[in-house]
């Protein structure tokens, strides 16, 4: 990698940061006054830099004077700030991604998209035990065509892509408005852990991701303070884990023969390697990785303790 694209990246990172500080979930008293010497070090960098940087520059140097406000319309500035800056970053990480060069996306508090996540993941385990397995099986590749269908009518048609995003915007991320949908992935996973034949790696990848993911985006936006990467969070992790853990846990323990202390190795090991999945998946979106990862880790625990499954 070169110097040019080394610097390249870590403005990215550093706007990434400050972006994501700018969230009503960790919004506190004095975090203008904390904000606003990153913001202008940055909006410095990037002008001497030019190039991909100059209209991303000029956009910071705008906004910046929308800024000088006090009292309770500071909160709402900051936040309006980051929505006008939001499409300038989102084309940054495009052009980057385009020479090999990933940053994190930005994924801000969506709390509906949380509740939307644990009843999607309620709703699926409470089906994969009451369905036979072709049910399941038919469920996945009906809900895997769908997205993938969607995907492709979102890149073909204008209109469709209108309504698509009216009806479901609410829940995405603002990458997903030019990327693959995290469901999209989400139902491919599901697809592959049906085509196992096996409820319990079904089980497994639904709660770990189902759970774990809404835990780590609440806890860790809000009391996230130690970085670990791609704009994780030590706190966000171990929230991850901790959710994860419980609901594969009771989600075995009440579906499974297995005795208590077996069902929670099989909890540990999946919550851990789904958690290990998140942080690590950056090419690849974290809906498909995070099944897949903690399926295999609870297929090789449960191997281990000579458990079938």
């Amino acid at each position: 990698m070169t110097a040019d694209l080394l610097e390249a990246r870590d403005l990215a990172l550093q706007l990434h940061q400050l972006l994501s500080d700018i969230d009503p979930a960790r919004w506190e008293d004095g975090m203008a006054g904390r904000l606003r010497p990153r913001l202008l070090e940055l909006q410095r960098r990037m002008e001497e830099r030019r190039g991909r940087f100059t209209a991303l520059a000029s956009t910071l140097k705008q906004e910046l004077a929308a800024l000088d406000v006090q009292g309770t319309e500071l909160r709402q500035r900051w936040l309006a700030f980051k929505q006008h800056v939001l499409p300038g970053y989102l084309e940054l990480a495009k052009g980057l991604r385009a020479e090999r060069i990933h940053v994190p996306s930005l994924r801000p508090t969506n709390y509906k998209r949380n509740l939307f996540h644990v009843g999607s993941a309620v709703v699926g385990l409470v089906s994969i035990q009451l369905m036979p397995m072709w049910m399941v099986m038919a469920f996945a590749v009906c809900w895997a065509v769908i997205g993938w269908g969607s995907e492709i009518a979102n890149r073909t048609s204008k209109r469709l892509r209108k309504l698509l995003f009216g009806v479901f915007g609410p829940l995405a991320h603002p990458h997903e408005h030019h990327r693959v949908n995290s469901a999209t992935w989400y139902a491919t996973a599901l697809l592959l852990l049906a085509l196992t034949q096996s409820k319990l790696l079904c089980t497994v990848g639904v709660a770990v991701l189902g759970f774990g993911d809404p835990a780590a985006a609440v806890f860790g936006r809000r009391f996230g303070r130690t970085q670990l990467v791609h704009g994780r969070t030590l706190e966000g992790t171990l929230a991850f884990i901790a959710a994860s853990m419980a609901a594969t846990f009771a989600a075995v323990s009440l579906g499974y023969p297995y005795p208590p202390g077996q069902a929670l190795v099989v909890a540990q090991a999946a919550s851990v390697a789904g958690a290990v999945a998140e942080l690590v998946s950056l090419r690849v979106d974290d809906n498909f990785t995070v099944p897949l990862s903690a399926a295999c880790a609870a297929w090789g625990a449960a191997l281990a303790l000579s458990l079938s499954i």
